[in-house]
């Protein structure tokens, strides 16, 4: 059987070019997207209909010839399976049922054992999107991180601030933990539930990371991502973790990196994130992911390009680095713009001249 581009880069084999990959790459910014999308009011439904999902999932994988097709899910998969009322509203965004006491805590543990069950939908599109794409193109199934998700169920918009999840860690640190570790159960049984599905990799975003003060990093951030790779490897040796906290800063980044033995592979790199620093500090013991600025897809093609060849000269020359986005895909993203990214990434030769 193959192992997939992305799973040997991802292990820091040697490999001809790195992979290539793009978070949303599933999303608005295609027509065909966009007609699936068409048929669903409800946006968890969308998500929860395995046939919609695994078209969706492997529409850009088809076009654009990418190395892996991430799962087309949502990250609120989780709060939805804990009982907790989530909404998609246009010209907002998700709304999730607001935590406010510890007194939730017994309802969502409740709801935590039939997690398999509410969300075996997305292992279904799993085991469809694998069936259906070669053994070369690797499946990644992915979750949300515990503080994220936290930051969705304490405020409404967490893009405007996250004064409730602050209040609460520093007023009933007690609770806030206890949340904590319910989602960070939640997260590594969803994430084990997408490996045996088929999944050849995970990913776990935290992207609200951000808007975490350096206070409570360890205890909010670095120690729930931690225990999930930690969790998820103890079960699961060979399929790799991907941690995307985005916006941890270069001592952040390295302390997670010096932790990582047994517990995750690779980290994704937001925009703001020095490459070459990483190249330098994080690439001798960890893959790194990253991190193209998705804004650049907006525009013409030049400028794209040119950062992207730059990306690769500076970090594609060594083992261990997989071509990727700083966040997501826009609404506004070019389709073209995807496909010159993917034959740039195929084009591009070491200018070393030896196998990275």
């Amino acid at each position: 059987m193959t192992t997939p581009l992305l799973v040997q880069a991802l292990q820091r084999q040697p490999v001809n070019r790195p992979p290539v990959w793009l978070m949303r790459q599933a999303g608005r910014y295609l027509p065909e997207y966009q007609a699936i999308r068409a048929h669903f009011t409800d946006f968890i439904e969308f998500c929860l209909t395995p046939d919609a999902a695994t078209e969706v999932t492997i529409q850009p994988v088809a076009r654009f010839d990418l190395d892996a097709a991430i799962i087309f899910a949502d990250i609120l998969t989780i709060p939805h399976a804990l009982g907790l009322e989530v909404a998609f509203t246009k010209g907002h965004g998700p709304r999730v049922e607001t935590f406010h006491s510890a007194s939730q805590l017994a309802d969502m543990q409740l709801h935590l054992a039939a997690i398999p069950t509410v969300l075996d939908p997305v292992s279904q599109t799993v085991r469809q999107v694998r069936a259906a794409l070669p053994d070369d193109k690797a499946v990644i199934g992915f979750s949300g991180g515990p503080f994220t998700l936290a930051c969705y169920m304490m405020d409404k918009k967490p893009s405007e601030g996250i004064p409730n999840t602050l209040k609460m860690a520093e007023e009933d640190p007690q609770t806030f933990k206890a949340l904590l570790n319910l989602l960070t159960e939640a997260c590594t049984t969803y994430l084990r539930q997408q490996i045996n599905a088929g999944a050849n990799a995970v990913q776990v975003f935290e992207s609200w990371a951000l808007a975490c003060p350096s206070y409570l990093w360890e205890i909010a951030v670095e120690g729930p991502l931690l225990t999930i790779g930690r969790n998820v490897h103890a079960t699961h040796p060979a399929t790799p973790v991907i941690l995307f906290p985005r916006g941890a800063n270069q001592n952040q980044l390295k302390a997670l990196t010096e932790k990582s033995a047994n517990t995750f592979n690779g980290l994704s790199l937001g925009t703001d994130a020095n490459l070459a620093w990483a190249v330098q500090h994080l690439q001798p013991q960890v893959a790194i992911q990253g991190n193209l600025d998705p804004l650049l897809t907006e525009g013409p093609g030049i400028p794209l390009q040119q950062a992207l060849t730059t990306m690769l000269n500076t970090a594609a020359i060594h083992p261990g680095y997989v071509v990727n986005l700083g966040h997501g895909l826009t609404p506004q993203t070019r389709p073209e713009n995807v496909q010159r990214i993917v034959e740039t990434v195929k084009a591009w030769q070491n200018p070393q001249g030896s196998v990275a």
